[in-house]
């Protein structure tokens, strides 16, 4: 990093002053220029610095970043990327397997549609009590997350929207 611009402390002052220059108002105009030779006085020892730095300063504005802010930024654009991105991975997943409390990255979590299918097997017929114990037992228990067959599959599902279930 360079020296610190000795015109940074007055800038916004200056800038007034400048606005001053088209008043209608000579009393006003007479004012601003006092007022920029005053704040040029101001700034060093050596005014023909300063009115050079200052035409400098107007011809080629300091619009350099410190490194400090370049990080800052780069962080936060950084930080905005990983966010979008994740938020898209989930809204990508969420459109292909759901987002409801049945649903995981992988599809149906079978092993709470059997339980939740078991807890209401009461509202069934009796007839198909055997098959709900059998699916919720091996959902639960597998150690590999069992899937059921497609036939299985289909018929809990049917019990389980039969029941109320829905999976978003």
């Amino acid at each position: 990093m360079g020296m610190p611009d000795p015109l940074d402390p007055i800038l916004h002052r200056l800038a007034a002053c400048v606005r001053m220059l088209l008043s209608a108002n000579a009393g006003e105009r007479d004012a601003a220029i006092n007022g920029v030779q005053r704040m040029l006085k101001t700034v060093g020892e050596d005014k023909s610095v300063e009115v050079h730095a200052l035409a400098a300063r107007i011809e080629q504005p300091s619009t350099a970043l410190s490194d400090t802010d370049k990080k800052k930024i780069q962080a936060a654009i950084e930080q905005a990327h990983a966010k979008g991105y994740a938020e898209g991975v989930q809204a990508a997943e969420n459109k292909q397997h759901g987002a409801g409390p049945f649903r995981s990255t992988d599809g149906p979590e079978w092993a709470k549609i059997a339980l939740y299918v078991q807890r209401e097997k009461d509202r069934l017929e009796v007839r198909h009590h055997e098959f709900v114990n059998d699916m919720a037992g091996r959902t639960v228990w597998a150690d590999s997350g069992y899937e059921p067959t497609l036939k299985q599959h289909k018929y809990l599902h049917s019990l389980f929207l039969k029941l109320g279930g829905k999976i978003t």
